[in-house]
């Protein structure tokens, strides 16, 4: 059980905050419509995730069924915090027990549809250097599900800042030469697993193409980006990059330190302790959990 406070502040500057808590609590803190764009990847079931804390945490549920109904949680609030245009990107991979898969991603995605998101896309995302397989009787798993869910079929979307570049010039039938301007993504993304380049760095980094094209489609200029499982801080370094505002959670303050690191890095800015990580979003509470 949580006993530390709902929202403690890890980092605060103008343009990034992070904060420490259960996702389910700390989101509760967070007003109404205020954020663009969630991408995030939550514990797998029954894996471990990081080390160095005894937090229960979303992940490690008896039940699938509990598993699921903890993120249907934090989806609720997910849809509550998000503006009417904005999107939620969600990447799930399955598990298998007993010679069988248990569908995790697909029992997610239909319970993000009973609170009201819809599912724009699936994509598939295919991991080319995977973990062989030493099964008889299946095949070697070689990706993983990544969803985009939308409150409204008018969700921002820019389709040309993902756009693939455009093919060389093409003559007509009348000789008119025509530059088209580039080709649509599919929805099968090849990326490769990120190695982490840091010995301190106990945690997984998922690829950081995988979150630059979510959040290049559907935050717009200025906007805010949140990943209410920010762990080793990919989202918000990404964010950051593509000059956007970037709010984190995580139940980890170990995660948090060494996502404060990355963020460091790349904004060259001291964290600041006077104002609440974007302030004109976050509801700072330091009330106990009731």
């Amino acid at each position: 059980m949580i006993t530390s406070d709902v929202v403690s502040s890890v980092f605060a500057s103008r343009e990034c905050g992070l904060l420490l808590g259960d996702a389910r609590e700390v989101l509760r803190t967070m007003f109404d419509d205020s954020v663009d764009c969630t991408v995030t990847s939550p514990p797998y079931y029954s894996g471990r995730r990081h080390v160095g804390d005894t937090i229960h945490e979303i992940g490690s549920e008896k039940t699938v069924d509990e598993y699921v109904q903890a993120l249907a949680s934090v989806g609720r609030e997910l849809y509550r915090v998000t503006k009417p245009t904005g999107s939620y990107w969600l990447n799930l991979d399955d598990k298998c027990e007993r010679k069988e898969w248990l569908g995790i991603p697909w029992r997610v995605a239909f319970a993000m549809r009973e609170i009201g998101w819809k599912i724009r896309n699936e994509v598939i995302w295919h991991k080319p250097r995977h973990v062989r397989n030493a099964a008889k009787d299946r095949l070697t798993p070689a990706h993983e599900l990544l969803f985009h869910f939308v409150k409204s079929k008018d969700a921002y979307y820019d389709m040309d800042a993902i756009r693939k570049p455009p093919l060389p010039p093409i003559s007509g039938k009348n000789g008119v030469v025509r530059t088209p301007r580039g080709g649509v993504p599919t929805d099968v993304w090849t990326l490769q697993v990120e190695d982490s380049t840091s010995p301190e760095n106990d945690y997984a980094v998922f690829p950081e193409a995988l979150v630059e094209l979510p959040i290049r489609a559907t935050c717009p200029r200025g906007g805010t980006v949140l990943d209410p499982f920010v762990g080793s801080g990919t989202t918000a370094v990404v964010a950051l990059r593509l000059r956007k505002k970037a709010i984190g959670i995580d139940a980890s303050a170990d995660c948090l330190e060494f996502t404060k690191k990355r963020i460091l890095e790349v904004s060259g800015q001291p964290a600041t302790s006077r104002h609440a990580p974007l302030n004109h979003t976050v509801k700072v509470s330091h009330e106990r959990v009731r």
